[in-house]
């Protein structure tokens, strides 16, 4: 009986037709620039960006390791003395994996790539994870398309048309996920805040204060002035009035409230106030607080102290701190703090009872 000889499962000419060392050896360069353009032109980054660059470029380094290996092993299967050998049916199966990892790589090169203009650009701190892991997603599933397309002769055109019915059921029971998904990646673009700021969101008389720690798929994270975590979902977000106090290096006001008894001497007041605040640290000089009188009571005027301070974080310390310096100034200069006053008139028909 005669036995057939058969023939590897991937196609040996589809897959050496893809497989060339051009494409293996402009990875690996892209991977070496992308290391260059960390070393020189991140190298006054934060420890925060050090950290992930490094962690995301030596996972890279890694992954372009395995396709130097694999795109050696394949080419090396070329030779003549081993086309005849049973190593050669092995060939397709390594041009496969040569191609699987390119993937990776390539992929895993516009990650970092894109990371890197973020951080070249306006970025401080972190960098969004939203965006890269989106971008991530779109390109994963690019080379898996064209690797599926290309390798197995996949039709991709028939299976988009008959998961129609299926999208739109999945995108109706995902609907909440998906605006929060969308609502988060327009916010990125829209830059109503970035990671680090220190925001104020209200909505529906709800809210809520916080440093920006994070912007996910789902929600953005805050972390509060006692550091606890508020996870906001990114539609609740995008529907709400949004106060960025941490205006682009800018110093930020805060106010004291004080009242002085109706009979003080407002220049005395003034001169007691102000170089006390000016001398707490913290406060800006520049611009130099302020008071105004604005309010006058049934026995008292309204002041208010208005001061900067640079670090939003600080401003239940630094509130502390000026309180405690005008209540020292105002003593020092002998100038009461206003108490409420209760007034009570009897009249002439109770004095009488009383007599």
């Amino acid at each position: 009986m005669k036995v057939l000889s058969r023939g590897p499962w991937l196609p040996p000419q589809r897959i050496d037709a893809l497989v060339q060392p051009e494409p293996t050896v402009i990875l690996v360069a892209a991977v070496v620039v992308l290391w260059v353009v960390y070393l020189a032109l991140l190298r006054q980054s934060s420890e925060e960006r050090h950290r992930i660059l490094k962690a995301v470029l030596g996972n890279l380094a890694v992954h372009s390791a395995v396709l130097a290996g694999v795109a050696a092993l394949y080419f090396s299967l070329e030779v003549d003395w081993l086309e005849k050998s049973t190593l050669a049916r092995l060939q397709p199966y390594a041009g496969l994996a040569v191609l699987v990892q390119g993937g990776v790589v390539f992929t895993k090169a516009l990650k970092v790539l894109a990371m890197e203009l973020l951080f070249l650009g306006h970025m401080r701190e972190f960098v969004p994870a939203l965006l890269i892991n989106t971008f991530t997603g779109v390109v994963a599933t690019s080379v898996v398309a064209w690797i599926a397309a290309t390798v197995f002769e996949f039709q991709l055109a028939p299976l988009l048309a008959t998961s129609a019915v299926v999208s739109l059921v999945l995108g109706l029971a995902v609907q909440d996920t998906l605006g929060n998904l969308f609502a988060g990646i327009a916010m990125q673009f829209d830059k109503p805040y970035e990671i680090g700021d220190w925001v104020e969101i209200n909505h529906g008389g709800s809210k809520w204060v916080g440093q920006v720690y994070e912007v996910t798929w789902r929600a953005t994270v805050l972390a509060g002035v006692a550091d606890e975590a508020i996870s906001l979902p990114n539609r609740l977000v995008g529907q709400s009035l949004v106060v960025n106090y941490t205006q682009r290096g800018l110093p930020v006001a805060r106010v004291l409230v004080l009242r002085l008894p109706i009979s003080v001497d407002l220049d005395a007041a003034r001169a007691a106030l102000l170089p006390a605040v000016a001398a707490v640290p913290g406060v800006q000089s520049e611009p130099a607080p302020l008071l105004f009188f604005t309010e006058v009571g049934e026995a008292w005027l309204t002041t208010k102290v208005i001061y900067w301070i640079e670090d939003f974080g600080r401003q239940l310390s630094m509130a502390d701190a000026v309180l405690s310096a005008a209540v020292l100034a105002l003593r020092h200069h002998h100038i009461p703090i206003a108490l409420p006053q209760l007034q009570v008139k009897a009249t002439a028909e109770a004095a009488e009872a009383k007599t």
